[in-house]
Formats: structure tokens, C-alpha cells, sequence
């Protein structure tokens, strides 16, 4: 059990580490003399290589090693990045996405033969297919030795000998309002992993500053090659405080001893050359220090008059962001899924009270029955926001995709990601990557034209595509947009046509914005010749279709040589909403609230019949009606003087359903039909009523179509 844990939290964590540095590699692409993105992409490297050796995945470790080989030499400088370098790691990460979905299937992670990318690494860091070192890079080293005189003269009053570099390095920590801490952590004897537990306090280490050294060396602690305790030097801008507490968060931590390591020496600011080394129990390192280039998060180069009060506040952050990390759990899906079920049956059996009371006339109960709605209110709106998640967990894997997608197509392309904090139910969330790749393929290969192209009608050369996502009411709106050529509403007629799928004359009828909708038809392409970015008129149809499938539904807005707007429009959560129920003879049927716009009463003569279909004429709108016997198929009984009309929507589009009764509002839980009722498009779902009987969800958006 406790290893599955561990199993989980690799997986999970891989992932995030693997996001993080294709997130890093894509700055670096735009900014190369940004160290402290350098930093940021090392520094996940370098987790992602504990984590793996810590695990048992030798071949993970090991490309990840010769990762951060290159990586250490880039923010040294004594590598230039280089798009070769930059194509080089974006392969690695794709290599290792693949092992770690090998891992997480139960496969074996060498399935992926990574030598040659290893053997490239390797090269790189020899120079070889590189541009050499940089020759300030050679002689920089040896005068930062002159500058640290005499580091053998000085000692540290600590329980370890520090070597001459580590000496150099502590000191060099100094001039820079930095310090060096010696740190002994000793595990719970209950500890089952220890090479688990020692990754967890390097990794929340390297958080707050520079690992120089542990004992034993890093390889044993990987392989648990130590008994309860073992020994951290680390450079750092944060306070004493802050490490022990950071390490002593970390679960199955018995004991954390820390001491400040301080020299004086000549490159101390002390006047004395040689004065004794201090060791402080409280760090007094100065707010305003300049944080050093090999620290994880500086805002900016140490050179640079940006990074003079970045040194402490960026720890301070990070020891801040850890904590908040503290404070969250993860929790398996099939957990919340589980815990939403128990609500929606809380829910229906609230109900069933209710109706209880009011049969019986119990006031008593009905009392308690009004707490309890409001107790399971409460719960279920927190059950709701557990389950939401932000749109940027599908958001975030596409930068990558666009760049690769650009460089293949040979155009110059900006994405311009906006409202990723937008939430989403994470049900919708798995369900909306594939649909969002198919748009924004399209927008890349058809809409966006090419450089030169762009440049004769005028605009940049640097074609705009956006993916922007946020609320309306109940709903989430997804938008993808270009500044591309547009679609041509005569092309898709003509295509139209050739393709049968319409006659001349019915495409001559349609306006532009329903002919451009044709794009959405199964089979339907306008592409010149297949590709493998889009063209095999696969795409639009899959993207309604599964949009449709979510309650949701997809429109497109265009205008020739100006670009063209996909609009996704998703329900916030697919659980349990708010419904009008309906009665049509002996049958209850539900209608969700936020498709209603209004409830009347009409009499017969009210309904006029305008090119063979019947409406209602409502505060001047036109409104075209829907008799559900007729669309049940349900033989007609009676006449009766009144009728009962519900007016819903779907997106520009409004009916009025008539039905027999309307019984109220009522909340209801969402139950899927399954396979055995795919074929039943009128219907959404279905809900079982506080009485046992089981209602029909009508789907408004397809019968409004």
C-alpha cells in the first residue's frame, strides 16, 4: 500500500516536472539570457532525476542526468543555447513523457530507446556539435580562486570537513549577502523509504537555495545506502528558521539540526584576513543581498541591477509556496466520483422527505428538512468546487504544440493563452483536450496563412492565435481564435455541393453563417491535399460531436481575411443542476433551468401557423413551438383549454415546448442512459424523482436543431 502511494506520487509529480520544463525550454526559446529560467528547467531536471533513481528507473535517471549535465553548463555559460540544444531537450522530454506512460501502464520504461539522445547529450557536454566554451567561461574560473585567498587557512566549526571548493563557494555565498548551512536530518525509525523521504527534503531544499553537498553522496541517498540520518551543505539566502521548518514539515522527519556556516578570510567583507569562523544559530542575512546566478529562482541575472533585492524575497516565496503545498492533499478521482454519487443520492432522498411532509402535513418534519436543505446545500456546493479544476491543465500542453506545428508548417505564429484560471468540472476537463487540439490544428494549417502571404494583404508577418477561455452565467466559454484568412462561406458551398452532401439550390438558400456551419458535417474537408496537421475532414465533426456529448455546443464566427472565432460553450459541472419538471400525460420530464428563459400559459387561439410550422408571437419575437406529444410520439388524448408552454434556448436559437403540466423546480442528479440509449438524441439524461420514478432529462440543444 505504502509503495503504491509512492507509485502515485511519482507519476503525479513526473507530469508536473515534465509540464514545468516544457514551460521552461519554451521561455528559453524566447529569452536565452534569462538565467533564472535556466535555473527553473535545472532545477526540475534535477527532481525529476532523484525522483527516478529513488524509484528504480535507472534509464529515466540516467537521460535525465545527462539533461542537467547540459543544463549546468548552459547556466554556467560556458555552453550558448542554441536551437539545436533546445531541439535536443524538447526530445528528451517527449522520451521521457513516453517512460514515465510506460511506467504508469505497468510496462518496462526501456521500451524507449533513448541512447542516441544520451549519446547527443553526451556530446553536446564535450563540446562536440556545440558551440565551444566560452572563454570567459576558462578564465573566470581561476580568478574567482585568486579572489578567494587562502581557502585551506580557514575552518568551519561544523562536524564535516569542508573541501577547498566548498570553501570557495561559501564564501563567494558571502559577498553576495548569502551563507552557507550545515544541516543534519535524522529519520523516523518507522521510515519504510528512506531514498523517498531524504528526495523530499532535497527537493524542498533546492527550493530555498543550493545544495553544495551531502553525506553521504547523493547516488547512496538514492539507494538508501545510509542508516537513519544524513548531512546537507547548502548556500542560501533564506533564514535558519525557514530551512528547519521546511524540513521538519516533511512527514516521518524525526529531527532537523541546522548551524550557519560563516568565514571571514580575505574575500569576507571583515576587515581582518583571517578572522575565525563564526557559527551563528540565526541567519542575519541582509533583505536587499544580490541573489547568485546558481540559485533556483533569481528574477533576474546577478550581474543585473534587476536581481539586487531578489535574493531574499524569491526564497521567501518559495518557502511561502511550499508552505501553501503543504496544505493541499491529492485525492483520486474515482474518490470524488464515489463522494459525488453519495451527494446526488443525499439529494433524491431529501426529496423523497420532502414529499413525506408535505403528504403527511408534518410540520416537525418539514422544520427539520429546512436545516437539512441548507446542510446539503453547503456540502454539495463544496463537493462541487473539489471537483472543479482549471482550464490551464489542458491549457498548458499547448504552447509546445503550437511551436512544433509552426516550425513544421514554416510560419511565424503568436498563441496567446488568456482565463486559464477559468474552472471547469474535471469530468469536462479530461474530456476537452482532444476537441481544442482539432480547432487549434485547424486555425494553424488553414486559417494562419504564410509569412510572405500575410504580408502582401498587409498584415505582420507573425500571424495571432488565441485560446481564451471564461464564465457566462452557468457556463464555461472556450474560445479559439486566428487572425488568419478566414473561411470562405462560397468554398464551403461549392465543396458542399461536390461532396453531395446539399443540392445547389439548398446551399444557394443558406446565409453565410449557416453555410460556414457546414464545416461541422462528418467527412467534410476543404483542404487541397491531406496533411498530417488537419485536412482528412476528421476534425470539425469530432469536435461537435464530443462538445455535444458534454451538453455543450460549438458556433463559429468568421469574416474573410480577417480570421475566424470557434466558440465552445460547456455546463460548469454535469452532476446536479437545477431543472423545470414537466408532465406530459402520464410521463414527468425535466428541462434544466439555465436552457429556460420563461413559463406562460397560452390558449389554443393563441398559436398561428406561419409557413407550415406553428408559433406564438412573445412580446413582439417570434417563437416557433414544439408539441412534445408530437415529438414523444404519444397519441393525442384530449383537448384542454389551456396550454402549458416552457420558452428554452440554445445558443441564438428559442421554442416554446408545450407540455400538459409544470410541476416546479426542482434540483435533480444527473444519471448517464448508457449504451443501450445512445440512439436517443431528444434525451440527455435521466433522474430518479424523490418518489422512486425515473424522469427524462430533455436535451434542448438538439431539439431546437
Amino acid at each position: 500500500m505504502e509503495t503504491n502511494q509512492y507509485m502515485d506520487m511519482f507519476l503525479d509529480e513526473s507530469h508536473e516536472h515534465l509540464q514545468s520544463l516544457n514551460d521552461g525550454l519554451l521561455g528559453l526559446e524566447d529569452n536565452a539570457e534569462d538565467l533564472s529560467i535556466l535555473n527553473e528547467i535545472f532545477r526540475n531536471a534535477h527532481t525529476l532525476k532523484g525522483m527516478s533513481a529513488t524509484m528504480g528507473y535507472n534509464k529515466i535517471a540516467e537521460l535525465t542526468h545527462e539533461m542537467e549535465d547540459v543544463l549546468d553548463m548552459l547556466r554556467k555559460e560556458q555552453l550558448a543555447v542554441t536551437g539545436d540544444i533546445i531541439d535536443t531537450l524538447f526530445k528528451c522530454i517527449d522520451s521521457l513523457e513516453q517512460m514515465i506512460n510506460n511506467v504508469a501502464n505497468g510496462d518496462p520504461e526501456d521500451l524507449i530507446d533513448v541512447s542516441d539522445l544520451v549519446a547527443k547529450l553526451s556530446a553536446i557536454s564535450r563540446g562536440e556539435g556545440a558551440p565551444a566554451p566560452k572563454a570567459e567561461a576558462s578564465t573566470e574560473a581561476p580568478a574567482a580562486e585568486a579572489t578567494t585567498a587562502t581557502p585551506a587557512e580557514v575552518s568551519a566549526d561544523v562536524p564535516v570537513d569542508l573541501s577547498d571548493t566548498e570553501k570557495s563557494v561559501i564564501t563567494e555565498a558571502e559577498k553576495r549577502g548569502m551563507h552557507g548551512i550545515y544541516l543534519k536530518v535524522t529519520l523516523a525509525e518507522s521510515c519504510l523509504l528512506k531514498s523517498a523521504r531524504s528526495y523530499m527534503v532535497m527537493n524542498a531544499l533546492e527550493e530555498l537555495g543550493e545544495v553544495i553537498r551531502t553525506i553521504p553522496a547523493a547516488e547512496d541517498l538514492e539507494q538508501e545506502n545510509f542508516e537513519r540520518s544524513f548531512e546537507v551543505i547548502l548556500i542560501t539566502a533564506s533564514e535558519e528558521e525557514q530551512i528547519h521548518d521546511a524540513v521538519v514539515g516533511i512527514s516521518e522527519i524525526e529531527t532537523a539540526e541546522t548551524q550557519v556556516i560563516k568565514f571571514g578570510g580575505k574575500s569576507a567583507p571583515q576587515p581582518e584576513a583571517k578572522a575565525a569562523p563564526v557559527v551563528e544559530r540565526k541567519s542575519t542575512a541582509p533583505a536587499t543581498a544580490p541573489a547568485p546566478a546558481p540559485t533556483p529562482k533569481p528574477s533576474a541575472p546577478a550581474n543585473k541591477p534587476a536581481a539586487q533585492s531578489g535574493g531574499q524575497s524569491s526564497a521567501t516565496n518559495a518557502a511561502q509556496k511550499k508552505s501553501h503545498a503543504g496544505q493541499s492533499v491529492r485525492v483520486d478521482i474515482e474518490k470524488l466520483d464515489t463522494l459525488m454519487n453519495l451527494m446526488g443520492e443525499l439529494v433524491i432522498n431529501k426529496v423523497r422527505l420532502e414529499q413525506i411532509g408535505q403528504t403527511h402535513r408534518l410540520s416537525e418534519l418539514t422544520e427539520t428538512l429546512e436545516q437539512m436543505d441548507r446542510v446539503t446545500t453547503d456540502l454539495q456546493n463544496i463537493v462541487m468546487k473539489v471537483r472543479m479544476v482549471p482550464v490551464s491543465q489542458v491549457f498548458n500542453r499547448f504552447p509546445r504544440m503550437v511551436r512544433d506545428v509552426t516550425k513544421e508548417l514554416n510560419k511565424e505564429i503568436n498563441l496567446t493563452i488568456e482565463g486559464e484560471d477559468t474552472e471547469l468540472d474535471r469530468t469536462v476537463i479530461d474530456e476537452i483536450g482532444d476537441p481544442i487540439m482539432h480547432l487549434l490544428r485547424n486555425s494553424l494549417d488553414h486559417g494562419i496563412e504564410m509569412p510572405d502571404e500575410r504580408e502582401a494583404k498587409g498584415k505582420p508577418r507573425i500571424g495571432e492565435v488565441g485560446l481564451i477561455a471564461r464564465h457566462e452565467g452557468n457556463n464555461v466559454v472556450i474560445m479559439v481564435t486566428d487572425d488568419g484568412k478566414g473561411i470562405d462561406a462560397d468554398v464551403i458551398r461549392r465543396k458542399a455541393v461536390e461532396k453531395g452532401l446539399y443540392t445547389q439550390d439548398e446551399v444557394d438558400s443558406m446565409d453565410d453563417a449557416d453555410a460556414v456551419r457546414i464545416v461541422f458535417l462528418p467527412g467534410f474537408s476543404t483542404a487541397e491535399k491531406i496533411s498530417d496537421i488537419s485536412g482528412r475532414g476528421v476534425g470539425m465533426d469530432v469536435v461537435k460531436s464530443k462538445i455535444e456529448s458534454l451538453s455543450g455546443q460549438v458556433d463559429v464566427e468568421t469574416h474573410i481575411n480577417e480570421g475566424s472565432i470557434f466558440k465552445i460553450k460547456l455546463p460548469l459541472t454535469l452532476a446536479i443542476i437545477q431543472a423545470m419538471l414537466v408532465q406530459v400525460q402520464a410521463e414527468m420530464y425535466a428541462i434544466p433551468l439555465a436552457s429556460i428563459d420563461s413559463t406562460l400559459s397560452i390558449q389554443p387561439n393563441d398559436i398561428s401557423t406561419v409557413q407550415n410550422n406553428e408559433v406564438i408571437v412573445l412580446r413582439g419575437e417570434i417563437i416557433p413551438i414544439i408539441r412534445m406529444e408530437e415529438s414523444l410520439m404519444v397519441p393525442h388524448v384530449k383537448d384542454t383549454k389551456e396550454l402549458f408552454v416552457v420558452v428554452v434556448h440554445a445558443g441564438d436559437s428559442k421554442a416554446g415546448i408545450v407540455v400538459d403540466k409544470l410541476i416546479g423546480q426542482q434540483e435533480i442528479v444527473i444519471k448517464t442512459l448508457g449504451n443501450l440509449f445512445m440512439g436517443l438524441k431528444m434525451f440527455s439524461g435521466a433522474t430518479v424523482l424523490g418518489d422512486g420514478r425515473v424522469a427524462l432529462i430533455l436535451d434542448v440543444a438538439t431539439m431546437l436543431n
